[in-house]
């Protein structure tokens, strides 16, 4: 999937549109296009995972060099990793915040299809992505 963001500045705030692309860009570099890190990532941004994601360790914390390479390698790790939105985005545009629902699905070892949910939660500097607190679940949100 290629998707082209458009930053946004302080004169364009961050909008429902200009949101729904970032997560559309995360949710494409999750899911390996690791181009998009320069056009949708802030400098000095950094990712805070809020559990113990799969070779993360607690409360670890990742710079976009760090990132880039944590993608590929988690990816080769789990067969059929992929990533989603599952809802639209929640837009704080006044504080330049937003959160987001997604899941994630893998095979396990058996052959079975494995659905975890997790929530996003992003900073947003000048129309790119300054920061995310992450949260990945054992299994998805129900309805």
């Amino acid at each position: 999937m290629s998707v082209t963001t458009s930053p946004t500045t302080d004169s364009a705030p961050l909008t429902r549109e200009s949101g729904t692309r970032l997560v559309e860009g995360w949710t494409a570099l999750w899911n390996g296009d690791i181009a998009l890190t320069e056009q949708i990532l802030a400098p000095g941004f950094r990712l805070h995972f809020a559990d113990d994601f799969d070779g993360t360790g607690s409360a670890k914390s990742f710079g976009q060099d760090e990132l880039t390479a944590f993608i590929p390698a988690n990816s080769h790790a789990l067969t059929g990793l992929a990533f989603a939105a599952d809802a639209a985005p929640l837009i704080d545009a006044e504080r330049g915040e937003m959160a987001c629902r997604r899941i994630e699905s893998h095979a396990d070892g058996g052959g079975d299809v494995v659905v975890k949910s997790g929530i996003d939660m992003f900073a947003v500097t000048d129309g790119r992505i300054s920061a995310v607190w992450s949260l990945t679940g054992n299994r998805r949100f129900v309805a």
